[in-house]
């Protein structure tokens, strides 16, 4: 996209360490010049300011590709000439804050150490076992979503090369793979599928169970302390890079297993797991959940259609 010198009327995130600004200062002067500051990389963004350590957030905006990338020292070149970057503790442009109370997630009531097994019907071939694990009232799947057919036997199309994604995406038609293309990824974190193939109409999901609204996602985290603190306790305990293994208290046992870009190339595995909802933000995103080995969050975030992420179902 072209670049403007103006905040206005443009939207901004910011990641890594910042030296020139704190991240407070700089969102408040964002929302003061007339701009916007969302919670995730998604095709909506126009600016990632990044610091030090960037981390996977700058490699979803180079993945997207439509996202401009700015420099500390670029961005405060587009702030107005001799204006000071506001504080949000300003009263004049503070936002009035709605406290969300949120329920302490309580061990007694998550199964930790013996996820249910139960046997449904596979669409690939005749019975699999279903590892679950219940967390708060929702009853998990365990592991990301690996088959490659719908409820009613059609076969999902793979699609293995960068063509071949980027048609399938093109066409608007249902395509999987596995994290560049090699099956020993898929036997760890499932399947990516693009958007396609979450809102087939034909279903997804076994019988039993359906890929969970952007809702169920909000009630997860709601139970485990909120998205700031529900990362830690839903990424295994193993298999993130940079020291960001989580704990797994909530036996979700989420792995960074990496997404496929609209151009068909791989980023994230070992530092990204993302996770489709069946909720749509419009007509070309839909919300996804993600973690991220440098924090202890969970990001909500729309995810542009044409991506191929995990998917993890909800028993009905």
């Amino acid at each position: 996209m072209a670049k403007t010198t103006t905040i206005a009327g443009n939207t901004f995130l910011f990641t890594g360490k910042l030296t020139e600004f704190t991240r407070e200062d700089a969102e408040a002067h964002v929302e003061a010049e007339g701009g916007k500051v969302l919670s995730g990389v998604s095709a909506k963004l126009n600016y990632l300011v990044v610091g030090q350590d960037a981390g996977s957030k700058l490699a979803k905006a180079e993945a997207l590709g439509t996202v401009t990338i700015l420099h500390e020292k670029e961005f405060l070149k587009m702030m107005n000439p001799g204006k000071k970057a506001p504080s949000k503790s300003d009263p004049k442009i503070a936002p009035k804050k709605t406290v969300k109370v949120t329920p302490k997630a309580s061990p007694k009531k998550i199964a930790k150490s013996t996820a249910k097994v139960n046997s449904v019907s596979k669409q690939d071939s005749t019975k699999i076992a279903i590892d679950e694990i219940k967390i708060g009232k929702q009853i998990w799947c365990v592991k990301n979503l690996d088959l490659a057919n719908f409820r009613n036997g059609d076969p999902i199309p793979e699609a293995k090369t960068k063509k071949e994604w980027q048609k399938a995406s093109e066409n608007g038609k249902p395509a999987w793979c596995y994290y560049e293309n090699k099956t020993s990824n898929g036997t760890k974190y499932g399947k990516l599928y693009n958007w396609y193939a979450i809102s087939d109409p034909r279903g997804l999901a076994p019988k039993g169970y359906h890929i969970p609204t952007d809702a169920e996602w909000t009630k997860l985290t709601n139970y485990l302390d909120g998205e700031d603190e529900a990362g830690t306790k839903m990424k295994s305990s193993f298999g993130w890079d940079k020291n960001g293994n989580g704990t797994n208290s909530s036996g979700f046992s989420g792995l960074p297993g990496g997404f496929r870009s609209i151009d068909g190339a791989f980023f994230g595995i070992g530092s990204l797991g993302d996770w489709w909802s069946s909720t749509e933000s419009d007509t070309n995103d839909a919300w996804i959940r993600y973690l991220d080995c440098s924090g202890g969050d969970v990001e909500r975030s729309d995810g542009y259609e044409k991506i191929g992420f995990s998917v993890r179902c909800l028993r009905d």
